[in-house]
């Protein structure tokens, strides 16, 4: 795990190499363990790198370097059967023992295509000086970012952050005003656009070629896929998903440095630590986070499991009054925004857990594998709705209700699309600023085509797996991995997720509706999976998610930050939204509170990154001291 950052250039450039010292300086979060360098001969490649060692601590140094400079790879991430590619490949002259090192003579071997040999987490730069060319690669869900942008002259810059491109000097940011309308509609921006102009993520499972002419070749390399051969009744079917996930757990448990679980309480995590504690020699370490403030708490529900498992149990507390103090730290790490109120709570037990361990589980990904969410089944309200005649539900009762209630009648119309469109019904129930919310807060600007709408149709398959396919290709690397991916290494922490092994997400995909969720019920399946290993209570707890209590922050005094930070002149002079817009937002905290979160991640964004001049460090102040300067 790491940060990796380069520079391309179809030919030779008087650029110093200092750009990619500023470049490592600005993400030595990502790698507090030591920097590495390598430049050309002829300066039209030049790449840096700096380390969190995770395997391999002595020798596991980057840029990994061939033949003084023939290839030059630099991979952040971890290639988790490392040991056994190794193996298969053990005539290879290697100079480490890591893991990262496997991609050298695998893509000897197998030119491109050896990125289907991996099982791992990775954004990978492969450089051949021979033919003057890039290979940049991430990996198939997109648990680890990787961000380009291309230079007047023709050439690549690259970086596993979007600020270390701009610390490079040679770019500067501007706001992308179509992304912006992208984030109201979605609460995160979605790839290969960035909330910067000109700045590009690359896709989860692509790949990007830059040849020496200057031309750019970008490719998709995996989509998932249902696997074939699957079982066809329940037992089975969870048998073999059950091995799947074992031996997803059995490889990422692989580590020279200590190790931890984040529990939640749920089934996801729960399961996962179950299964990670019988492979372990050692107790495990646990962490759970819960909320003053907030009506959720899942904290009892993880420490029956950790009794169970015996392991080594930690519970953080979180203060209500705790996230003006973060906020500015928080946005300068992610870059993006992204209207996720479970960043902080991620961010404050990352921190924690930072103290005691440098490798943490997560549970994310069950979800999205098993159906663990409300939008992928038909509401029943929506379903009694349905049932009358159209003409009286488009004739009378939508009119009338858009004429009482814009929002009511929003909903209403909803309904329908869980036949006619179930991409946009998917978009449409996790919607913050859906066309009466753009409205209310004077948003004037075209909503975009949601996102899933292309995933779901490009699946051949039931429309419950064609919605979890939309998922794992939006939603998940969006905004739960981004998540992930910013909070975790922002305190030097490498997270990995089990669930998200490939051939695990690939056989889910391949679950009939009716053995993943027998009689609609939602993670059904899972619930099969994970009883012998889980408490009851457990089992049959109602979801509850990793929540943060946003109306609570509001009403303990962020909401007054919240006011002079989105209605100062130069923020309303954007016409993104108006003055009432937010006093209407503000009015209502326990209706409106993650809506009021989203657009001051918005605002935060923009002018920690773009208005402000540089920040090589994240902020010391809080919210507070940005409402005044307002």
């Amino acid at each position: 795990m790491c940060g990796i950052a380069g520079l391309f250039l179809p030919r030779r450039a008087p650029i110093a190499e200092a750009a990619i010292d500023a470049m490592l300086a600005v993400m030595r979060h990502r790698g507090p363990n030591g920097t590495g360098r390598f430049t050309g001969a002829d300066w039209r490649f030049q790449s840096g790198f700096t380390r969190l060692a995770i395997i391999d601590l002595a020798t596991g140094d980057q840029p990994i370097v061939e033949n003084g400079g023939e290839r030059v790879l630099l991979g952040n991430g971890e290639i988790y059967n490392y040991i056994e590619l190794r193996r298969e490949e053990a005539n290879y002259p290697y100079q480490t023992n890591g893991d990262m090192e496997t991609v050298l003579p695998l893509a000897t071997r197998y030119g491109v295509d050896f990125v289907h040999r991996l099982n791992g987490i990775y954004a990978l730069a492969l450089y051949d000086r021979k033919d003057h060319r890039l290979l940049l690669v991430r990996d198939r869900l997109g648990v680890k970012p990787l961000y380009w942008t291309r230079l007047a002259g023709g050439g690549i810059l690259f970086a596993s952050e979007i600020k270390a491109l701009f610390a490079s000097g040679l770019i500067k940011p501007e706001v992308n005003e179509a992304a912006v309308s992208s984030y109201l509609a979605h609460g995160y921006v979605p790839a290969p656009q960035t909330l910067f102009l000109g700045v590009n993520k690359l896709s989860p499972g692509h790949m990007m070629t830059a040849a020496a002419d200057g031309s750019i070749k970008t490719e998709r390399y995996w989509r998932a896929t249902a696997a074939n051969n699957m079982p066809t009744s329940q037992p089975e079917a969870g048998e073999h998903l059950l091995g799947l996930l074992r031996d997803s757990i059995r490889l990422q448990l692989r580590s020279d440095v200590p190790l931890g679980a984040l529990l939640s309480g749920g089934i996801d995590s729960g399961l996962m630590v179950a299964l990670a504690a019988e492979q372990s020699a050692a107790p495990l370490n646990t962490y759970t986070v819960s909320f003053e403030g907030s009506c959720v708490d899942e904290a009892p529900l993880a420490e029956s499991i950790a009794r169970r498992y015996a392991t080594n149990h930690t519970r953080f507390r979180l203060p209500a009054g705790a996230a003006a103090d973060y906020l500015p730290k928080l946005v300068w790490h992610c870059e993006e925004p992204l209207n996720d109120a479970a960043l902080l709570p991620n961010y404050l037990i990352e921190k924690f857990l930072s103290r005691h361990v440098t490798v943490a589980l997560n549970g994310t990904g069950g979800d999205e594998l098993f159906a663990g969410y409300g939008r992928y089944f038909r509401l029943p309200v929506e379903a009694r709705y349905l049932r009358l005649p159209e003409w009286l539900r488009q004739g009378v009762i939508e009119p009338v209700a858009s004429l009482v209630s814009p929002m009511t009648a929003w909903k209403l119309q909803r309904a329908a699309l869980f036949n006619d469109n179930r991409g946009d019904y998917l978009h449409q129930h996790g919607a913050h600023f859906p066309r009466p919310m753009r409205r209310l807060i004077g948003n004037k600007m075209t909503a975009p085509t949601p996102a899933q709408n292309e995933f779901f149709a490009e699946f051949q398959g039931p429309p419950q797996s064609a919605a979890l396919y939309a998922e794992l290709n939006t939603y998940l690397p969006e905004d739960l991995l981004t998540l992930l991916d910013k909070t975790s290494m922002a305190v030097s922490v490498e997270g990995r997720v089990p669930f998200l092994d490939h051939r695990l997400v690939e056989a889910a995909l391949a679950v009939p509706p009716e053995l993943r969720t027998p009689g609609g019920r939602q993670k059904g399946l899972e619930r099969a999976i994970a009883a012998p290993f889980l408490p009851e209570e457990v089992l049959n707890a109602p979801k509850q998610g990793f929540a943060s209590p946003v109306p609570a922050w509001l009403k303990a005094g962020l909401a007054s930050s919240a006011r002079r930070i989105l209605t100062r002149r130069e923020t309303l002079d954007r016409g993104w939204w108006t003055a009432q817009g937010i006093e209407r937002l503000l009015a209502k905290p326990d209706l409106h509170g993650f809506r009021v979160y989203s657009l001051l991640m918005l605002e935060l964004s923009i002018r920690i990154h773009i208005e402000g001049p540089f920040l090589a460090e994240p902020p010391e102040d809080g919210l507070e001291a940005l409402a005044d300067a307002a």
